[in-house]
C-alpha cells in the first residue's frame, strides 16, 4: 500500500511572495476577441458526432435491406433533419475554413523534407484550390459525371 504524500513537499525551501496575479476575466470574456470563433470552433463537434450517427444509421439501413432504405430516406425529407443539414453544413464548413485557412498553415514545419515551406500567404490560396477542385470532383462524381 502507498503511503500519503507529504503536503509541504512540494512547497519551497524558504518562505517568499507568490508572484502570481489573481485571476481576472477579460472584459466581456465570450464575445470579445478570439473567445467567440475558438468556442464555435469547439462547439461544431456536435455536428460531427451526430452526422457520424446518422451515417452508422445509413449503414444499418442498408444493411437491413430496401424497405429499410426506403424507410431512412423518407425521415429524411422531414423538415427537422434538413435543418440540421443546413446547420451541419454550416458548421462544417466554418470548421473547415478555420482548420485550414488559419491553424493549418501556421502549424506547418520551416521543411517539408527536402523543401522549404512555402510561404505562409501562399499555403491558403493553395488549400483553397484543393478544396475547390476537391468539392467539385464529388460533386461530378455525385452527379454521375464518371461512369
Amino acid at each position: 500500500m502507498a503511503r500519503l504524500a507529504d503536503p509541504r513537499a512540494m512547497s519551497p525551501s524558504r518562505p517568499g511572495r507568490t508572484r502570481t496575479a489573481p485571476p481576472v476575466m477579460p472584459p466581456l470574456f465570450p464575445a470579445r476577441g478570439r473567445y467567440r470563433s475558438y468556442m464555435l470552433f469547439g462547439a461544431c463537434c456536435v455536428f460531427f458526432l451526430l452526422s457520424s450517427l446518422l451515417f452508422l444509421r445509413v449503414v444499418d439501413a442498408l444493411a437491413a435491406g430496401p424497405e429499410a432504405w426506403d424507410d431512412l430516406l423518407r425521415q429524411f425529407r422531414h423538415p427537422l433533419y434538413l435543418a440540421y443539414n443546413v446547420a451541419a453544413l454550416a458548421g462544417f464548413v466554418f470548421t473547415a475554413r478555420r482548420f485550414f485557412f488559419q491553424l493549418f498553415a501556421k502549424s506547418q514545419p520551416p521543411r517539408i523534407g527536402p523543401l522549404p515551406r512555402p510561404p505562409l500567404a501562399v499555403l491558403p490560396p493553395l488549400l483553397g484550390a484543393a478544396w475547390v477542385a476537391a468539392t467539385a470532383l464529388i460533386f461530378c462524381i455525385l452527379w454521375g459525371a464518371f461512369p
